[in-house]
């Protein structure tokens, strides 16, 4: 009985590791995407183009619009910005 029950506590024990460890992905800010989607009181900013924003959008209510934090890609630094 004293076996099931460790088992079961370290069963227990590795889901939640699992669930809550660290993981490689990294969420991306809305400041990352371009355009906004507008849904009444609340906006999507989670769109590179406004292709892929139009698509997004539910009936005549819904509208895109540029997203004002957005801070262009984050390319490489040219050597005067370095120096």
């Amino acid at each position: 009985m004293r076996v099931i029950k460790l088992s079961a506590t370290m069963v227990a024990a590795g889901l939640v590791a699992a669930a809550f460890g660290g993981s490689s992905a990294q969420a991306q800010s809305t400041s990352s995407y371009a355009w906004c989607l507008m849904t009444g009181p609340a906006q999507s900013c989670y769109y590179t183009s406004m292709q892929q924003c139009m698509a997004s959008r539910r009936g005549n209510v819904d509208f895109c619009e540029p997203n004002n934090t957005y801070a262009g890609p984050a390319g490489p630094r040219s050597m005067r910005s370095m120096q």
